[in-house]
């Protein structure tokens, strides 16, 4: 009950789900700011359900976080959307994100993209950009860790998953650390860098 109430009180108020990046598309900006969206790609079929089901479970347990499914039409454009932080957190296969990190495969013309892992589901990883905030990321882990019922094959990122690092917030919730204190400019509501976290 305490940790529900501390991952409530954590996300109220916060602009956490600002995303930065720089689109031509005002209304797109607009809505990436209202929203944590969940990444994932039509040429990878299971990818979306899982990117439903984990957004389904944020927004039921942790409803400040406005999370939505959202869905490329192929891996290389989520590895766009991922480096130019128009997504932060997406759903990969573990060898795609492993590709994409290492900018092989597919992603050898868009070049390696670092990545940190969040949470398991069998062939598939839910995983972030590295400047994810560790409060967010314990946040979202410690969401879907207590509600691993509504995500099929739902567990927490292994230590050492192949060339993809575990996320600081995501290791702090498994060795039962506390919640990470809010980035500076969610604790001053500064706009000096556009409301996003840092």
């Amino acid at each position: 009950m305490r940790r529900r109430h501390l991952l409530r009180i954590g996300m109220a108020g916060t602009a956490w789900f600002a995303l930065s990046g720089h689109t031509p598309y005002g209304h797109w900006k607009i809505y990436r700011q209202k929203h944590l969206l969940i990444g994932s790609c039509k040429t990878d079929a299971p990818s979306y359900p899982l990117a439903q089901q984990i957004a389904e479970t944020l927004v039921r347990q942790l409803p400040e976080s406005s999370a939505r499914a959202s869905r490329a039409p192929d891996q290389r454009r989520i590895a766009s959307l991922l480096a130019s932080d128009q997504w932060q957190v997406s759903v990969l296969r573990r060898e795609e994100a492993a590709d994409l990190v290492a900018g092989r495969g597919l992603f050898e013309t868009v070049g390696t993209v670092t990545l940190r892992s969040l949470f398991a589901m069998g062939d598939h990883l839910l995983v972030c950009r590295p400047d994810f905030p560790d409060r967010h990321a314990w946040l979202v882990v410690a969401t879907l860790t207590e509600n691993t019922a509504g995500i099929q094959g739902g567990s927490p990122a292994e230590v050492g998953t192949g060339m993809i690092p575990v996320h600081p917030g995501a290791l702090a919730y498994a060795a039962g650390e506390p919640l990470p204190p809010a980035p500076a400019a969610e604790e001053t509501g500064s706009e000096a860098n556009h409301g996003h976290p840092h």
